[in-house]
């Protein structure tokens, strides 16, 4: 006995879980909140809550949500975390599986913008800017400049790479396991 695959069959559901799926988009997930535009992206980037409601939607649930490396040097200082997410139906089958990495090196980590007294003109400014070496903040209402420097407190931020470690495991199932690639990224 051969096995065929009714195409015509197939081709329909695929189209209506299409259509549900820009509807979904539409009229559930919300710009700014469950998905946004980052530059250097060219499609949405899924965030965490926009994740959550697809696990929701599609009836998934967290099997696994496990540190599988741990990397965490107090003298250097560097921190280096990578967790593992498995997402499965409610019948337990693994139906996304991704891993997420933080770490210390990451420029948002590893640098901080300090308040400074320097009131360069335009062009010096523009040009720290450009070098990625300051920036003018907002401060009541003036506005400072502000120069970047290697952050000497990344062992306050071991819990925060943690957590952006396991949020990257858990988008990144969620986009394995709905299918919905085609349509969001993950930072």
């Amino acid at each position: 006995m051969e096995n065929k695959i009714n195409t015509d069959s197939l081709t329909g559901v695929m189209k209506n879980w299409q259509t549900d799926m820009i509807q979904f988009g539409k009229e559930i997930l919300r710009p700014g909140k469950d998905y946004g535009l980052i530059s250097g992206f060219e499609k949405p980037v899924l965030l965490k809550p926009g994740a959550e409601k697809l696990c929701k939607a599609y009836n998934l649930q967290i099997k696994n949500l496990d540190c599988v490396n741990e990397v965490f040097n107090p003298d250097k200082p560097f921190i280096d975390v990578t967790y593992k997410c498995v997402l499965s139906s409610k019948d337990g089958f693994n139906l996304g599986v991704c891993e997420g990495n933080a770490n210390s090196e990451e420029p948002k980590f590893k640098y901080i913008y300090c308040r400074t007294n320097l009131r360069p003109p335009k062009s010096e400014a523009d040009k720290l800017k450009s070098e990625g070496k300051g920036k003018w903040i907002k401060a009541g209402n003036d506005w400072i400049c502000a120069e970047k420097r290697l952050n000497r407190e990344v062992i306050g931020q071991k819990n925060t790479i943690k957590k952006i470690a396991q949020k990257r495991a858990f988008v990144g199932a969620v986009l394995m396991a709905t299918c919905t690639s085609e349509y969001f990224s993950q930072d």
